[in-house]
């Protein structure tokens, strides 16, 4: 590997501790390679002029979902996540195992899986903006608002309009994330498609829809004068009044996230978030 990115959280390591240590252990093992440290807060402002073979992410799941965001139409290098975060669920190793990533990554033991991503043109006050999300994206009422009407069409044909707090649409990777919590289905991460899963329906007919990724979603939500919110990740928020026409659909760009060759979906989901390990010998 010639060229490494290493992008660090700064609120994960705030005296550089963590930093120090990954970058003694990959300067030992990539001896001739390129590395270049960037705050993940600030990723946008790296130039991306040389191709990067790698890039290794300190922190938690929200910052891969952030870094994977800020690559997109500017860098197709692949991620992997260092978890020095919470849960880490997106995470390919955590900082215990690092000598251990260190190895497998100079040895090739790894594959490098594309993960979908989706793509939110909005037509708001005449402004026209487009945002993706790895995750998922939540379109949802203000904190003291009322309930939102949602009219939800499927590639122009009228699905449903129901009542509620919210609707989230979900790739794969999200739907361990909000939209599990809602009630939405786990969804294996290579699996090509899109859940629909409304937040506190007042409309109990309203469930969660798997649609082909090809699918485009086309959401009205009125809100009478009050706000909308159309959430990115669950980190960039824009805010709409009145009404808000979103449309989503799967982005053409992927996030790219190494996986090591011993990688087992089933037990990082136990692990991770059913919290179900030790009911499992040999784990």
């Amino acid at each position: 590997m010639k060229n490494i990115i290493i992008a660090i959280n700064p609120l994960k390591d705030k005296g550089n501790k963590i930093l120090d240590l990954v970058l003694e252990k990959v300067k030992k093992v990539f001896t001739d390679s390129k590395i270049v440290v960037l705050d993940s807060y600030k990723i946008s402002d790296y130039d991306f002029k040389e191709e990067i073979d790698i890039i290794m992410v300190l922190g938690g799941d929200g910052t891969i979902l952030g870094v994977a965001r800020e690559l997109i139409g500017r860098s197709n290098a692949p991620i992997i996540g260092i978890n020095i975060g919470n849960l880490g669920f997106l995470s390919s190793v955590e900082i215990s195992g690092l000598d251990m990533a260190m190895d497998k990554l100079k040895n090739g033991k790894y594959k490098i899986q594309n993960r979908m991503m989706l793509e939110c043109n909005l037509a708001i006050k005449e402004i026209k903006n487009s945002r993706n999300a790895l995750n998922d994206i939540v379109v949802a009422r203000g904190t003291l608002s009322r309930m939102v009407k949602f009219q939800v069409f499927i590639d122009g044909k009228r699905y449903y309009t129901f009542k509620g707090d919210g609707i989230i649409i979900a790739t794969p990777t999200g739907s361990t994330a909000y939209s599990f919590s809602a009630g939405g289905p786990f969804v294996y991460p290579d699996v090509d498609v899109i859940t629909v899963t409304p937040i506190c329906a007042h409309t109990k007919g309203m469930q969660t829809i798997v649609l082909n990724s090809d699918s485009e979603i086309e959401i009205m939500a009125e809100n009478g004068e009050e706000e909308i919110y159309i959430t990115f990740d669950g980190q960039k928020a824009i805010k709409s009044n009145k009404e808000a026409l979103i449309k989503i659909k799967k982005s053409k760009e992927y996030a790219k996230i190494v996986l090591f060759d011993d990688y087992d979906y089933f037990k990082v989901l136990r692990t991770k978030i059913l919290n179900n390990s030790k009911e499992c010998e040999g784990d």
